[in-house]
């Protein structure tokens, strides 16, 4: 799988969310649809490679206390850009 500049990625690289296609945002429960948004412009550690390609990166928010929410996104190639290999600095 490649980011939008053509770099290789894999599970445990961390990227950066660049592009949320509007029907996605618009596809979500109003509970969840501020926490998805935020993701742009963010970084994240691929958490799978879930079909041909895509990547897969998550977060979690609390709710209310103990009580934890997940959500993530499928990204295409052009939707994210790499930050570093690995989920090091560099290594």
């Amino acid at each position: 799988m490649r980011d939008r500049h053509g770099n290789l990625v894999d599970v445990g690289d961390i990227v950066r969310v660049l592009e949320i296609a509007p029907e996605i945002i618009e596809s979500l429960a109003d509970d969840e649809r501020p926490h998805i948004q935020s993701m742009l412009n963010e970084e994240y550690e691929i958490d799978d490679l879930p079909e041909e390609g895509k990547v897969s990166v998550s977060i979690s928010w609390e709710e209310r206390e103990g009580h934890t929410a997940h959500g993530g996104l499928y990204l295409l190639s052009h939707e994210f850009e790499l930050v570093r290999k690995g989920g090091t600095d560099g290594a």
